[in-house]
C-alpha cells in the first residue's frame, strides 16, 4: 500500500514539474514523456498520456501546489503556537475555514489576537 501511495506521490510530483517546464521554459512533448517514464517510473503509454494531459489542462498541477501550501502553513502554524501547537488542532482549525482558499486559511489561521 505504502509503495502505490509513493508511486501516486510520484506522478503528481512529476506532473507538477513538467506543467511547470513545459509553460515556462519550453520543455518539449518528448522531454515531458522522457521525463515521465525516466525520473516518474511511469509505463511509456501513461508517460505520453500524461504529457498530453499536461498541454491542455489547466488543472493538472494545482493539488500538489495546494498540497505544498497546506505544509508551509502547517510549518507557519506550528511555529506561531510553539508549545501549545498540536496536529489535531492544526487540523480542526484548518477544516473549521470550510472551502475558503489557502490564502484566506493562512490569515485566519496566523492573525494574531
Amino acid at each position: 500500500m505504502k509503495l502505490v501511495q509513493l508511486h501516486d506521490a510520484l506522478l503528481r510530483a512529476s506532473r507538477y514539474i513538467v506543467g511547470i517546464k513545459m509553460h515556462t521554459q519550453g520543455m518539449t512533448m518528448a522531454q515531458a514523456k522522457e521525463f515521465f517514464v525516466k525520473d516518474g517510473f511511469q509505463e511509456p503509454t501513461n508517460g505520453e498520456r500524461e504529457t498530453k494531459r499536461g498541454t491542455n489542462d489547466p488543472t493538472y498541477c494545482v493539488y500538489t501546489l495546494g498540497k505544498l501550501q497546506i505544509l508551509a502553513l502547517r510549518d507557519d502554524y506550528k511555529k506561531s503556537k510553539g508549545s501549545d501547537y498540536s496536529l489535531k488542532n492544526f487540523h480542526d482549525a484548518f477544516l473549521a475555514q470550510g472551502c475558503a482558499p489557502i490564502k484566506i486559511v493562512r490569515e485566519a489561521l496566523l492573525v494574531k489576537n
